[in-house]
């Protein structure tokens, strides 16, 4: 189950879980992550990545629930992009991973600290339409080497690390 019915996180849950496990239905349900629709720190983020996977497992009766969340975070070099991925099974068993970053330019950086969602930033900037749901800003910004579902991908194959590599993770 995947907390949320954004088409590029969904498949970027889908081509993680894939990769290691067969013969699994995928259902999406968008549900609450529990933090502003913009988290503004990786603290944030992660949060909501961890609320989006607890809420998606216990709205169905699912073996994962997975959270997808994108934020921002201000740090030395400027404000970066950041995301995170929690996987939680019915077990309790819980994997969270991040994915890479990039920095957002200052003028970019000012809307989305002022309180804009960096969906709608990105599609002011860009002339385009609803980049939230295709490239992101990371492709944006990258002019698509780095496309917002392969940002999403990273995450969620390092979330699944509990999963996939048990013995290392297991109380020696």
């Amino acid at each position: 189950m995947v907390g949320s019915t954004n088409k590029v996180k969904i498949n970027a849950v889908r081509w993680a879980f894939g990769s290691f496990f067969k013969d699994l239905e995928f259902e999406a349900l968008e549900v609450d992550s529990g933090v502003s629709r913009m988290p503004m720190s990786a603290k944030e983020t992660i949060k909501g990545s961890e609320n989006r996977a607890i809420n998606a497992l216990s709205s169905m009766d699912a073996e994962f629930g997975v959270g997808v969340e994108g934020g921002v975070e201000d740090t030395e070099l400027g404000t970066m992009l950041c995301s995170y991925v929690t996987v939680i099974n019915k077990k309790g068993v819980r994997g969270t991973g991040g994915g890479t970053s990039v920095r957002i330019p200052e003028p970019i950086a000012r809307r989305v600290k002022a309180g804009e969602e960096l969906g709608n930033v990105m599609d002011d900037f860009s002339g385009m339409k609803d980049t939230k749901h295709s490239s992101g800003a990371i492709g944006i910004l990258t002019k698509n080497l780095v496309d917002r579902e392969s940002f999403f991908r990273m995450a969620t194959a390092c979330a699944l690390s509990p999963f996939i590599s048990p013995e290392f993770y297991e109380d020696r």
